[in-house]
């Protein structure tokens, strides 16, 4: 890894590392993860490889209902994995499975949101027995919280960064235990949420994936699979055996760095001010940072190459007789930020202007060629020449920027 120090005036940007992903360690050798949830004895359990099935375990089945395709690469859960993509619209999995459970019981699905319930403007619904006044219901809510519902009404919330959430993969497992009156909520494998809300015994409704056969409306959008119901409380050990014997496969990995989404880097990046404070970054906004240094980086080869001119964002996409680096990942796929890019002769200007309330600002800019830089960020709205100076940048690892 090659790790740089520069004064952001003065210094052009040349970071070139090869990505490296992290390493994930593995379970047992020779145990795959059906296999480890077929030995926590599960009264149902569906894979949802394909529209229409039998249970791993029991007598019951299950079928897609309305808009739903399997596809692969699923959930790293080993090789060949497929999973059922939900339209958002009218497509859920309902199965035979019905009540089945007592005074505890378990619920586990791997999910794959397609976008957060706050964008799309409704619950969506993982999975659960539905029943009017005794609820066994697992479903993010328009908040984006993941809320657990075990009587009528009350509830475990968990709530995760919802820049984990899109075109993430996360084993979701929820737990009730009426005489402990304990409930749990697993996010990958941890515990993340307890009380003593407990619930209510006697559940009879329908096991529905997806959507609730009751509540209308709480349509998932996002991919999911290994869907499973259990008659007992599993354990903390029991959950973290089952999320350990998940394997990573090719291009897949079961945990993405927040706010990464669809750009593999493991880059380690640190901005200051001109006074030497460093500004803490979350992961949202190091990307930023990264595509803001990828575009400095290239604009410089646009001003001092053939065209003696700055390049605009689509130029920036791809190269030409005036430049031969180009963006590696395109901008407008960050789920985070709005990038803009201005252009006038050899100057230009570009901002990273957040989708979100909570996230950084940026602006990057440069007046004309050969000339200093300018780079500042601000709390809230656009970033302007006018907002707190950046006065250095240290990235570690590899570059937005590729040839």
């Amino acid at each position: 890894m090659l790790r740089m120090l520069t004064s952001f005036r003065w210094c052009r940007l040349a970071i070139t590392a090869a990505v490296v992903l992290p390493g994930f360690g593995l379970h047992a050798a020779g145990t795959d993860f059906p296999a480890a949830v077929l030995a926590t004895r599960p009264v149902a359990y569906y894979r949802l490889a394909s529209n229409q099935g039998p249970s791993e375990v029991g007598p019951t089945t299950f079928k897609s209902v309305g808009g739903i395709t399997s596809s692969s690469p699923g959930a790293p859960v080993g090789p060949n994995s497929s999973y059922a993509n939900l339209n958002g619209r009218d497509g859920y999995i309902l199965t035979t499975q019905s009540g089945g459970v007592g005074a505890t019981a378990s619920i586990m699905v791997w999910v794959n949101l397609a976008t957060l319930p706050s964008q799309a403007g409704r619950f969506f619904y993982v999975a659960g027995e539905s029943q009017s006044g005794n609820d066994l219901d697992l479903q993010f809510e328009n908040d984006n919280a993941l809320r657990f519902y075990t009587a009528a009404g009350g509830h475990l919330t968990y709530a995760p960064a919802s820049a984990t959430l899109v075109n993430h993969w996360h084993m979701i497992v929820a737990t009730m235990d009426t005489a402990s009156q304990t409930r749990v909520i697993y996010w990958d494998g941890k515990p993340v949420a307890s009380d003593k809300g407990g619930g209510r015994t006697g559940k009879a409704g329908a096991f529905s994936i997806g959507a609730s056969t009751v509540f209308g409306g709480r349509w998932f959008q996002g991919g999911m699979e290994e869907a499973a119901l259990w008659d007992r409380a599993l354990t903390a050990v029991e959950v973290a055996s089952i999320y350990a014997a998940a394997k990573p496969v090719a291009g897949v990995s079961r945990s993405t760095p927040p706010g990464a989404g669809a750009f593999p880097t493991t880059a380690k990046v640190e901005v200051g001010e001109n006074d030497g404070n460093m500004i803490p970054l979350k992961r949202e906004e190091q990307i930023a940072i990264l595509f803001l240094s990828a575009i400095q980086q290239i604009e410089t080869e646009c001003m001092s190459g053939s065209a003696k001119r700055a390049c605009t964002l689509d130029q920036l996409m791809t190269s030409d007789a005036s430049h031969s680096e180009h963006l590696k990942f395109d901008p407008k796929t960050d789920p985070n930020y709005t990038y803009t890019v201005v252009v006038n002769g050899t100057a230009w200007e570009a901002n990273a202007t957040p989708k979100t309330p909570g996230l950084l600002s940026f602006y990057f800019m440069q007046r004309s060629w050969p000339g200093s830089p300018l780079a500042t960020y601000n709390h809230s709205g656009t970033a302007r020449v006018i907002d707190t100076e950046i006065g250095n940048r240290s990235i570690e690892g590899d570059s937005f920027a590729t040839r």
